[in-house]
């Protein structure tokens, strides 16, 4: 049986979400399921993300790995199918999955994350997966054309944004939204979720795809390790380093920063990034 990280549960149970709690529950339980269905040894102390625990593990014949126990949810469900089609190329390996669980079984890499290289290094590291990563994604994906519908028609009654910067997104939006590609992009690539490898330097974990233009999901590229009066030069960097149009990219990050700002708490961290990244690249 795994031990569940007590501070994970209680911000779990903090949600007050009865899907959420049930899932937290059940965990015990699911993770002993798997561990016997696909002959799993634990191998030290679990860790957890904002939304899943990963238990560390040992196949049948010793190979290290990690159990994953994800909390379904619309950006995590095709978690396992961009895994699939990557089939290990920049990206950890999917050894075994069950979708309908939210569980994976993924090889094991090291603890050292891409936040520990120096800021240039990170973002040529981080934009040259991004491009590796791209493919026609498959129908089943969530699309931006979708998502930039839904925002023109939810921004507009956004509170606490000064209504120059939510026309603006909401313009974009309609603009760009009905012609977006369908690539497969990876709109959660921070720092982060690129750990080190004895088999690539550097491969991609906990992906969340959408069918989207190749310029849209930069921006978690620029809140996280923030550095507000290089906000452009990050964004020029890597409009670069993945031979982007500097136009499209430019926007589509001002969105996901409006959007990201409308969604968050006012006091939080979210909020504060979001709001200096959007005034800097906004036009009006």
């Amino acid at each position: 049986m795994i031990r569940i990280p007590k501070d994970f549960a209680e911000t779990v149970l903090s949600w007050g979400d009865d899907h959420a709690t049930r899932w937290l529950l059940g965990l015990p339980e699911l993770a002993a399921e798997y561990l016997d269905r696909w002959d799993l040894t634990p191998d030290g102390a679990p860790l957890n993300g904002f939304v899943s625990v990963v238990q560390p593990v040992r196949r049948a014949d010793g190979t290290p790995a990690m159990l994953k126990l994800g909390l379904t949810h619309e950006e995590s469900e095709h978690e396992w199918y961009a895994l699939s089609i990557w089939d290990g190329d920049g990206a950890v390996r999917l050894l075994d999955h069950d979708a309908d669980d939210g569980v994976l079984l993924l090889e094991r890499l090291r603890p050292e994350t891409l936040a520990t290289q120096p800021i240039s290094d990170a973002l040529t590291i981080a934009g040259t997966l991004r491009s590796r990563l791209l493919r026609p994604a498959p129908s089943p994906m969530r699309t931006l054309r979708a998502n930039a519908a839904r925002w023109a028609e939810e921004l507009p009654q956004a509170t606490g944004i000064p209504s120059r910067i939510l026309d603006e997104a909401v313009d974009i939006c309609r603009s760009l939204g009905p012609h977006a590609q369908r690539q497969m992009v990876n709109e959660d690539q921070h720092f982060h979720n690129i750990l080190a490898s004895d088999r690539e330097p550097w491969l991609v974990i906990d992906p969340k795809v959408i069918a989207a233009d190749p310029e849209f999901g930069l921006a978690t590229l620029l809140w996280n390790r923030f550095e507000p009066d290089r906000i452009e030069h990050r964004l020029d960097m890597l409009v670069e380093i993945e031979g982007l149009d500097a136009d499209k990219a430019r926007a589509w990050t001002f969105v996901s920063a409006v959007v990201n700002w409308a969604d968050a708490d006012n006091d939080s961290w979210t909020a504060e990034r979001c709001q200096v990244i959007a005034t800097t690249l906004a036009t009006t």
